[in-house]
């Protein structure tokens, strides 16, 4: 009889671990939506539609965008950070995730705690950019122009933004005297620079890349590593003397609790859209460096953006009206 029992109790784990299985495998058996916590139309929503077109037919689903803009970011964060652990609903997160944490002093959620990784998805360095007016051709110009007229003003797309952060950044580290003037949005500031109103802004590529080709905006920097191969002529800040990388970014995120195996699956179908040569393609065309990689890896990467940002905020006395 106990051998019997033993035999019965054996076939039920079985079954149970098969049934498990099956739930695992069924993994998406409907629609998953990804919020982008801006409007339609920005480089967030642009990415996260990219990826959203090539990721569905790996997953055999629909992939969803939908926009809830609001709070610089918060709205739609929050939303998926309150959303059900299942991986239906994802967020499209940005360097917010970062800078929000530094520069409010309350959120309606905590990233460490109520958000999980999935993957690093693009990266978008910080240019500066004069207008093709301006008589400066190189940042010894601007020293000696800010020297001249007691400093100088610059444009951003927003208090607290990555390219503000790194605007103040940057004076530090050159002893430049700048003013910053904030805009509700790239084409706002791309708008007063070309019309003289500011002197100088900083900027990812993609809002103000038509004004670039068009030879309105003249980029006479860029905060990264290396050079951009579509931009070749535009050195880095580092061969400037200026050792400053900045960068906005994108990433997928989830609700904390999601299942790991539902997160391994994401990453690893993620992955394959970012090689994908067409994505690769579409993403540097507009000034974005397709990244990807572990969900280990993106969480210490959201870990240092916000130590690194805190020390700025910091250093440069940054508040945010709320």
């Amino acid at each position: 009889m106990q051998r019997i029992l033993r035999a019965l109790r054996a076939l039920g784990a079985l079954a149970l671990l098969g049934a498990a299985g099956a739930a695992q495998a069924a993994y998406p058996d409907k629609p998953v939506r990804l919020i982008v916590p801006y409007a339609a139309g920005g480089g967030t929503d642009t990415a996260a539609r990219m990826i959203a077109r090539k990721l569905a037919p790996l997953l055999g689903q629909p992939v969803v965008v939908e926009n809830k803009p609001g709070g610089a970011t918060q709205i739609g964060t929050a939303y998926v950070a309150s959303a059900a652990p299942d991986g239906y609903t994802l967020l499209m997160g940005t360097a917010n995730l970062a800078t929000n944490s530094v520069l409010y002093a309350r959120l309606p959620y905590d990233v460490k705690k109520d958000l999980a990784p999935v993957i690093w998805a693009t990266d978008v360095p910080v240019y500066l950019l004069l207008p093709a007016a301006s008589p400066a051709r190189s940042l010894e110009d601007l020293k000696r122009a800010a020297a001249q007229q007691q400093g100088l003003t610059y444009a951003t797309a927003g208090t607290g933004s990555i390219p503000h952060l790194a605007g103040e950044q940057f004076a530090h580290q050159t002893g430049i005297a700048l003013r910053h003037i904030p805009y509700k949005g790239s084409s706002e500031a791309a708008t007063a620079l070309v019309g003289g109103q500011v002197q100088m802004s900083f900027d990812n590529l993609p809002p103000v890349y038509a004004q670039v080709k068009e030879g309105r905006l003249r980029p006479i920097a860029i905060a990264a590593q290396a050079r951009n191969p579509d931009l070749p002529d535009v050195p880095t800040l580092a061969e400037l003397g200026v050792p400053l990388s900045a960068s906005s970014w994108w990433g997928v995120m989830a609700p904390a609790g999601t299942p790991k195996d539902v997160i391994a699956l994401l990453n690893r179908q993620i992955n394959t859209v970012l090689a994908d040569p067409e994505v690769r393609s579409y993403f540097t065309g507009l000034g974005m460096q397709p990244t990807g990689g572990t969900p280990e890896a993106f969480g210490r990467h959201i870990a240092d953006e916000t130590d690194r940002w805190r020390a700025v905020v910091k250093q440069a006395g940054v508040k945010i009206e709320e």
